[in-house]
């Protein structure tokens, strides 16, 4: 499904192409010809149409991502990934209504779709060059175009880089403090294991960016994620295999999940710059 409007063009992104020997040395990108699975259309077309309404003229364009793009999502296991491309920041209000949007949409299709998440970006800052190894990998290798300009046509093809696997993991440090705080101070088992599923699905991820530009590969799937980080460092198998059963959501003593974070993220993140040093 892809959805388009006549809308004006804005001015494109700069147009990078990373300079390699061989064709196929690019990473691959989604299929945007083929359909989409039809269990989740009508999901996708009433969070446009909800969109277009809350949005307005703001709105430039919306995409999804992860496994329904793949063609691989599972009714009511699958989470749903939005990015809403605005062409200036969402007002206040915008901000406050887009929360109950986003629990509409999750209670309405609950049976569909385990979960719903929206991402929001300005068109300026996706033409931004310091965030090219970011927004233009995302949309070029990563993303469908639902409605609207289709940004992925503004830029070239990437290759597995450092730099993609940089842009690509942001902020982990961040990420991993905060993660940490939200499970010492739950108070609940729900509030607990929602947080430590979210970092374990964080932290497996980054681990695979530690070995992209290795591997020459990208995977959306966080098993492959893991088989290949494994690969190179088979030591770290048990943290991984720890971090799956706090992405079941299985119950686990605050404590332990402390210990792992402490050990397994903190770790993460030193390997990070040490690699970031080495290649620059």
């Amino acid at each position: 499904m892809q959805m388009t409007n006549n809308s004006a063009r804005i001015q494109p992104c700069v147009k990078v192409v990373t300079q390699l020997q061989s064709q196929t040395a690019y990473l691959p990108e989604p299929d945007r010809r083929s359909p989409l699975q039809s269990e989740f259309i009508p999901v996708m077309v009433k969070a446009i149409k909800q969109l277009r309404a809350l949005i307005g003229k703001r709105l430039h364009s919306v995409y999804v991502s992860g496994d329904i793009v793949w063609r691989r999502a599972t009714v009511g296991e699958s989470v749903l990934h939005l990015t809403v491309v605005c062409h200036q920041p969402l007002t206040l209000d915008q901000s406050s209504a887009m929360n109950t949007l986003l629990w509409r949409i999750k209670t309405s299709h609950s049976k569909v779709i385990d979960g719903c998440h929206i991402d929001t970006v300005t068109a300026s800052q996706v033409r931004d060059l310091a965030e090219i190894f970011h927004w233009g990998f995302f949309f070029k290798h990563r993303a469908m175009c639902l409605y609207g300009q289709d940004l992925s046509e503004s830029f070239g093809l990437f290759e597995a880089s450092w730099e993609v696997a940089k842009a690509m993991n942001p902020d982990l440090s961040g990420k991993l403090a905060r993660a940490k705080h939200k499970i010492q101070a739950a108070t609940t088992w729900n509030t607990q294991l929602t947080a430590a599923q979210r970092i374990a699905d964080t932290l497996i991820r980054g681990a695979f960016g530690l070995v992209l530009h290795k591997e020459g590969t990208w995977t959306e799937s966080l098993p492959d994620c893991a088989e290949l980080f494994i690969k190179h460092y088979p030591a770290k198998q048990q943290a991984i295999e720890r971090l799956f059963i706090l992405l079941d959501r299985k119950p686990v003593k605050k404590r332990a999940v402390m210990m792992l974070l402490n050990d397994f993220g903190d770790w993460l993140i030193k390997e990070y710059a040490r690699i970031d040093f080495k290649i620059g």
